[in-house]
């Protein structure tokens, strides 16, 4: 049996879709190496097998020429793709897959990534199944069907990935299934490729740009054209072997992406500079998984295989160090690798259908830095049950002399490790609270659409409460002698602008006091899309008064003063009712405003920055004018 290539047909009023899929990928393209590598060991660590082994994910580099290219590329059906492909060049959103392919004519040369992973479910469910992992990673598009409590997310975006970085939109999958669902003849061969809308040369026919390899069924146009479906057995057996893509005989999953490449990166590079990047990479965002055992990973190339161990990369034992004292924590941070733990409240709010509700809790482990564990001091390392870090927090100015420290801040299934312990009930709570609050990069906990359409009034306050508990929590550990005066919402206060202001800048002689308003921001740099993000909530001290205007802006600083120099605000939005937003300029830079209705006594905001590839530190400034109520 052999494997072809099948596209779906549609009709013209349909052709915009393939075309919108392509634009996404485009305007996806710069998530960089590090949301791939995420994105992809997190589907293999999510699919783990319930045992004591760990799921095994080998990331396998080859660059195929001469006689393997040729035969590769007959086995892979490409004279089929190639008819659509060259067809969807001409299309507005085929440009990067002609550069690829002309690239590739040009170099007489493919470079394939593999992944295999083992020890874990494989590609289980029926072809057309609502909800499966076969639907979810091959069929859907930024959907996912993870249901387990420890699961990375809910938005599927791993998924998409794999096609944003095969410069031919092209990826095969081979499975060897744990369970006979839905046959017991594994392995299960099918590959995919996301090509822009296309027409046929006589412009009769629409292929919405969806083409599946595997066991094609050719169907009438009116019923969809042809139907594939995978490969199994034998057929799959033989057609995995021309294309390099045998499996172990062990349950999970190998994915090819063809023509692998980073779409961000300016100049290619070469494969022992992919892998070890790759491999550091996995260190970096998935320790706490190495770390317990319940993950491995190694990389390949033909010259050399290099393993994620902790022991090669001891930069992050501070991080697993933390873990292994807890139960010698102590009661002050007095000697360097003391390792102290407090416990962080997280109010849950209930569900909209009034279950779930929960006072759960997350633990702040703090161990204090050597004068020689340098990298990321100062952080927080941000970790719940599935076992990767989702974000790093730098609190580098709560340091006070030279007191610096690691932390991991644990939640939901997390929070008992090192201790013994099981989970509790409110654990799973927290941990499917913690899951609906990540946003498709699993990069932070955050107001999501997820949280909005899920819990009832109060999930916002509870997920944008953990880094101002964390902050205060760490002030109080790292040095809790120092006395800092006045802090929280005065200290807040004197920081912003604040009054009834005149447009010409005139000021109202109305005490300072009454003009205050207290409320908390954040300001971090998100590496995925390298510009930064930024919320924040304001409310006037005095309840006699009420909000007129608050004006967002970005500065950048230099030696901790801000400067005359300001990054352009790209988005603002607000969930409060009654605000209205616009991004005037101000000096020929872009701010943010919002406006509220009468009487609006607390904003909430959040936006962005334009990209940012300076990363110059920035600081956030928000002017907030304030007047009595009924005042004209």
């Amino acid at each position: 049996m052999s494997g072809e290539w099948g596209f779906t047909t549609s009709r013209p009023t349909d052709a915009r879709y393939g075309d919108d899929v392509a634009k996404y990928a485009m305007s996806s393209g710069d998530q960089g190496l590090k949301t791939f590598v995420r994105e992809v060991l997190q589907n293999s660590n999510d699919a783990r097998l319930y045992n004591d082994d760990p799921a095994q994910v080998t990331f396998r580099l080859e660059t195929l020429e001469g006689d393997d290219l040729r035969e590769y590329l007959e086995a892979l059906d490409i004279s089929t793709w190639s008819d659509h492909a060259n067809l969807a060049c001409e299309t507005e959103s085929g440009e990067h897959l002609a550069e690829s392919m002309e690239r590739i004519q040009d170099e007489g040369k493919l470079r394939v990534l593999t992944i295999e992973d083992q020890n874990t479910q494989g590609l289980l469910g029926a072809e057309t199944a609502d909800q499966s992992n076969f639907t979810a990673l091959v069929r859907d598009v930024l959907f996912s069907s993870k249901s387990g409590d420890t699961s990375g997310g809910s938005y599927g975006l791993g998924k998409a990935v794999l096609w944003l970085f095969s410069g031919l939109s092209m990826v095969v999958f081979n499975s060897t299934l744990s369970e006979p669902d839905p046959r017991d003849n594994s392995p299960r061969l099918i590959g995919r490729t996301r090509l822009p809308t296309h027409k046929s040369e006589d412009g009769d026919t629409v292929y919405q740009g969806h083409g599946w390899f595997g066991d094609v069924e050719d169907l009438p146009e009116e019923e969809g054209g042809a139907r594939p479906e995978s490969l199994w057995g034998e057929g799959a057996n033989e057609i995995a072997d021309r294309l390099r893509l045998s499996r172990p005989d062990s349950p999970g999953t190998s994915i090819q992406v063809v023509d692998f490449r980073v779409p961000t990166a300016e100049e290619r590079l070469n494969e022992d500079e992919l892998a070890s990047r790759i491999t550091e990479l996995a260190i970096e965002w998935f320790w706490p998984a190495i770390h317990r055992g319940n993950l491995k990973v190694t990389v390949e190339t033909e010259d050399d295989t290099q393993e994620a161990s902790l022991n090669e990369y001891p930069n992050f034992s501070p991080f697993t160090s933390s873990l292994n004292e807890r139960p010698n924590a102590v009661d002050e941070l007095d000697d360097s690798g003391d390792v102290i733990e407090e416990p962080i409240s997280l109010e849950v709010p209930a569900k909209s259908d009034e279950s779930g509700q929960t006072d759960g809790e997350l633990n702040l482990v703090v161990r204090r830095a050597h004068s020689n564990e340098r990298y990321k001091r100062n952080h927080v390392a941000f970790v719940r049950g599935s076992g990767m870090v989702v974000e790093y927090y730098d609190r580098d100015k709560v340091v006070v002399g030279n007191e610096h420290f690691h932390g991991v801040l644990l939640g939901g299934r997390a929070r008992p490790w090192g201790t013994g312990d099981d989970p509790t009930e409110e654990d799973m709570i927290v941990e499917e609270f913690l899951t609906a609050a990540e946003p498709p990069q699993h990069n932070e906990w955050k107001r999501t659409e997820t949280l909005a359409n899920t819990y009832s009034r109060g999930f916002r306050t509870a997920v944008e409460s953990i880094k101002p508990d964390v902050t205060d929590t760490l002030r109080s550990l790292v040095a809790p002698n120092v006395d800092r005066g006045s802090t929280g919402p005065e200290r807040l206060g004197n920081r912003f602008r604040i009054g009834n202001e005149a447009r010409n800048g005139a000021a109202t002689r109305e005490s300072p006091s009454s003009r205050r308003v207290s409320g908390e921001t954040d300001i971090s740099f998100d590496e995925t899309y390298d510009h930064w993000v930024f919320s924040g909530e304001v409310e006037p001290i005095n309840e006699g008064y009420e909000i007129r205007e608050v004006t967002v802006t970005l500065a950048r600083m230099a030696e901790e003063r801000a400067t005359n120099d300001r990054l352009p605000v790209a988005s603002i939005s607000s969930d409060t009712a009654g605000v209205s937003i616009s991004l005037p300029e101000e000096n020929g830079i872009q701010i943010g405003r919002l406006d509220p209705s009468p009487g609006t006594s607390s904003i909430t905001f959040e936006g962005s920055s334009e990209q940012d590839l300076r990363r110059v530190e920035t600081r956030l400034k928000v002017s907030v004018n304030v007047a009595k109520r009924g005042d004209d």
